[in-house]
């Protein structure tokens, strides 16, 4: 279960010394308290959100809210909003986001790398997946290699879902019939998107 909401953090407390109190006509005892809200999904902040303020009489304890502020309040708030930054925390996610797809293009890249040397260099047990046809998925694992071919076992069994197709990569489903597969082929068919993955 994802858990995704708001939080906000305190960016700033500071008095307006020329302000004064629209309910009790104190001057100079107003203070604004200045606010980040951010969006977060398990408690981890993934991006900071609009400043928002509220300013209290520290005399009669009266607050109020941006709508309710006096012209000069209103200016004093604009001043320190635009000046005001937040904290740094608010961004975490933002790199946890970032780092996860960075190491995901890694990943990606060395798996890339991984299959072209299998293609190259194919070993008996090395499974790969194909499509048997649109939505239906299956696997052909090597049992034998020669210098132009490849002999495969075909599974006997098929799945919708590409990630779901350990499920049916057991021993016991494939045939006791190989057949050959020129490297050539091979290397067509993955390029086809025929065989979409060679695991080893």
């Amino acid at each position: 279960m994802v858990i995704f909401g708001s939080g906000k953090a305190n960016l700033t407390n500071e008095v307006l010394p020329n302000c004064i109190c629209p309910h009790c006509e104190t001057k100079g005892q107003m203070q604004l308290h200045l606010y980040r809200s951010h969006a977060h999904i398990f408690w981890i902040p993934i991006f900071p959100m609009k400043k928002k303020g509220v300013a209290e009489c520290q005399h009669c304890k009266k607050a109020f809210e941006p709508k309710q502020f006096s012209e000069e309040m209103e200016k004093e708030y604009g001043k320190i909003k635009s000046d005001a930054s937040g904290p740094i925390w608010q961004f975490a996610g933002l790199g946890v986001i970032a780092g996860l797809l960075i190491w995901g293009s890694i990943l990606s890249k060395q798996d890339k790398a991984d299959e072209q040397k299998y293609l190259a260099e194919p070993l008996s047990g090395d499974r790969y997946h194909v499509v048997v046809s649109p939505g239906n998925y299956s696997t052909l694992k090597v049992i034998e290699v020669s210098k132009d071919s490849v002999f495969v076992v075909q599974n006997n069994y098929e799945i919708s879902k590409r990630t779901k197709i350990s499920k049916i990569d057991k021993p016991e489903n494939y045939t006791e019939s190989p057949f050959g597969i020129s490297k050539e082929q091979v290397a067509k068919m993955y390029e086809e998107k025929d065989i979409y993955d060679i695991r080893r």
